[in-house]
Protein backbone atom coordinates (compact mmCIF):
# COMPACT_ATOMS: atom_id res chain seq x y z
CA UNK A 1 0.00 0.00 0.00
CA UNK A 2 1.52 3.46 -1.01
CA UNK A 3 2.20 5.88 1.98
CA UNK A 4 2.14 8.45 -0.35
CA UNK A 5 -0.78 9.93 -2.72
CA UNK A 6 -1.17 9.08 -6.46
CA UNK A 7 -1.44 12.60 -7.14
CA UNK A 8 1.80 13.65 -5.24
CA UNK A 9 3.88 10.53 -6.89
CA UNK A 10 2.47 11.77 -10.44
CA UNK A 11 3.71 15.47 -9.31
CA UNK A 12 7.13 14.11 -8.44
CA UNK A 13 7.45 11.99 -11.73
CA UNK A 14 6.65 14.91 -13.95
CA UNK A 15 9.45 16.87 -11.85
CA UNK A 16 12.00 13.83 -12.75
CA UNK A 17 10.90 13.78 -16.11
CA UNK A 18 11.43 17.18 -16.63
CA UNK A 19 15.37 16.49 -15.22
CA UNK A 20 14.64 18.05 -12.35
CA UNK A 21 17.40 17.23 -9.53
CA UNK A 22 15.67 14.74 -7.16
CA UNK A 23 17.79 14.80 -4.22
CA UNK A 24 17.23 18.13 -3.96
CA UNK A 25 13.93 19.69 -2.44
CA UNK A 26 14.20 23.03 -3.12
CA UNK A 27 14.89 22.00 -6.60
CA UNK A 28 11.56 19.94 -6.69
CA UNK A 29 9.66 22.71 -4.41
CA UNK A 30 10.65 25.22 -6.80
CA UNK A 31 9.14 23.32 -9.60
CA UNK A 32 6.13 22.72 -8.04
CA UNK A 33 5.52 26.14 -7.68
CA UNK A 34 6.26 27.09 -11.18
CA UNK A 35 3.42 24.67 -12.30
CA UNK A 36 1.12 26.10 -9.26
CA UNK A 37 1.39 23.50 -6.93
CA UNK A 38 1.18 24.68 -3.42
CA UNK A 39 -0.99 22.22 -2.01
CA UNK A 40 1.39 19.48 -3.31
CA UNK A 41 4.03 20.89 -1.63
CA UNK A 42 2.41 21.27 1.56
CA UNK A 43 2.16 17.76 1.84
CA UNK A 44 5.76 17.87 2.54
CA UNK A 45 5.55 20.13 5.62
CA UNK A 46 5.09 18.50 8.99
CA UNK A 47 1.81 18.94 10.33
CA UNK A 48 0.65 22.28 12.66
CA UNK A 49 4.58 23.55 11.19
CA UNK A 50 6.42 25.40 8.99
CA UNK A 51 9.33 22.25 9.15
CA UNK A 52 10.00 20.79 5.59
CA UNK A 53 9.77 16.91 6.63
CA UNK A 54 13.01 15.82 4.57
CA UNK A 55 12.07 12.34 5.67
CA UNK A 56 8.62 12.46 4.00
CA UNK A 57 10.12 13.94 0.75
CA UNK A 58 12.85 11.20 0.49
CA UNK A 59 10.14 8.34 1.33
CA UNK A 60 8.10 9.93 -1.44
CA UNK A 61 11.11 10.60 -4.34
CA UNK A 62 11.97 6.43 -3.35
CA UNK A 63 8.32 5.31 -3.79
CA UNK A 64 8.22 7.17 -7.16
CA UNK A 65 11.80 5.72 -8.27
CA UNK A 66 10.52 1.93 -6.94
CA UNK A 67 7.34 2.83 -9.06
CA UNK A 68 9.31 3.42 -12.47
CA UNK A 69 11.17 -0.01 -11.86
Amino acid sequence: MSKTPEHILTKLTDANQAGIDMTSPKAVVTFLLAQGEKESILFFYKPNSVEFDFDKFNGAVSEMNERKN
